[in-house]
C-alpha cells in the first residue's frame, strides 16, 4: 500500500445556507403602511366630527349595549347614518325614532339587570309618549321608603346605583315624581303632598350622590294620593311609589307656549285681523 493511499481523505467544508431576504421588508413595508393609514383614518374621522359626534362615538365604545344591536360600526348608532340623525342643531339622535330606539335600549337593559329583576312587582318600566317611565313602589309589602317616611329603605340602595348607572350613559333629562296612598296624617302640618314631594327628591339626591349631574332633573314632583295606581283601593301599597321619567330628547314637563290670538272681529265664526 502506498503513502497516498494511507493519508486521510480531506474533509469537505459544509456550505451554510443563508436565509433568503428578499421578501421579508416587504411584510414590514406592508404592515407599516396598513398602521400608517388607521393612523391616518383616525385622525379624518377627528377633524371631521362634532363634539356631540365624538360623545356618542365614545359612549358606544363604554356602553355598546345601549345602542341598537346591529349597528355596523360606532358611526351608525342604530342602524342609520350620523348624517340622518342630526337635527337643525347639529345634535345626534334628535329624531323621534333614534329616540325611541334609544328608550327601547334602555328599557331592555334596565328589564335584564338581575339586581332589579329581584325586586319583583316593586320595579315597573312603561315606554309613553314622553320616555320611559321607571316605577319604584311598595308593591308586596317591601317598603321603597320606611313606612310614613321619606328615609329609603338600605335595601333599595343597590337598585338605585344600578339605575344610576344607566341613566349616566345617556344625556337625557328625567322627571322625578312622588306619590301616596291615601292614608292621611293625624296632626302635625305634614301631608302626603310633603311626602310624596319629600320621596321624590330623596330620590334625586341619591341620583346626585351617584353622580348624576344636577341639571339633568327637569322636574321633581310630588303627586300627593292624586294619581293613585289603583284607584279601586286607594290604601293599596302599589299607589305608594316614585316614578322616573327619563325624557326624550327635546321633550319637557314644562308647558308648552301658548299659540298667539288674531286680534280683529269675527263675522260668521272666521277670524280677521293680524296677530298680535
Amino acid at each position: 500500500m502506498s503513502d497516498k493511499d494511507s493519508q486521510p481523505a480531506p474533509k469537505k467544508k459544509k456550505k451554510h445556507d443563508h436565509p433568503h431576504h428578499g421578501g421579508a421588508w416587504k411584510v414590514a413595508f406592508a404592515d407599516f403602511m396598513t398602521s400608517m393609514f388607521a393612523l391616518f383614518l383616525v385622525l379624518w374621522i377627528i377633524s371631521s366630527t362634532s363634539a356631540e359626534q365624538k360623545e356618542a362615538i365614545s359612549q358606544y365604545f363604554q356602553h355598546p349595549t345601549v345602542f341598537k344591536s346591529g349597528s355596523s360600526s360606532p358611526m351608525d348608532l342604530g342602524g342609520r347614518t350620523m348624517e340622518k340623525q342630526k337635527t337643525g342643531e347639529g345634535r345626534v339622535g334628535g329624531t323621534k325614532d333614534f329616540e325611541s330606539e334609544k328608550m327601547q335600549a334602555l328599557d331592555s337593559l334596565l328589564t335584564s339587570d338581575t339586581v332589579l329583576q329581584k325586586l319583583g312587582k316593586q320595579f315597573k318600566t312603561r315606554m309613553t309618549d314622553k320616555g320611559l317611565e321607571i316605577e319604584l313602589s311598595d308593591a308586596q309589602g317591601l317598603g321603597t321608603f320606611e313606612l310614613g317616611s321619606a328615609r329609603l329603605n338600605p335595601r333599595m340602595v343597590e337598585p338605585l346605583q344600578r339605575l344610576a348607572k344607566a341613566f349616566s350613559v345617556l344625556p337625557n333629562r328625567m322627571v322625578i315624581a312622588g306619590h301616596t296612598d291615601r292614608y292621611g296624617y293625624a296632626a302635625g302640618g305634614y301631608s302626603n303632598w310633603q311626602l310624596s314631594a319629600d320621596r321624590a327628591n330623596t330620590v334625586r339626591n341619591e341620583m346626585t350622590a351617584l353622580r348624576i349631574p344636577s341639571e339633568r332633573f327637569n322636574a321633581v314632583i310630588g303627586y300627593g294620593d292624586t294619581e293613585l295606581a289603583k284607584p279601586e283601593n286607594p290604601y293599596a301599597p302599589e299607589n305608594r311609589r316614585v316614578t322616573i321619567l327619563i325624557l326624550k330628547q327635546g321633550e319637557s314637563m314644562m308647558p308648552k307656549p301658548p299659540k298667539k290670538k288674531r286680534s280683529g272681529w269675527s263675522p260668521l265664526g272666521e277670524v280677521v285681523g293680524e296677530e298680535d
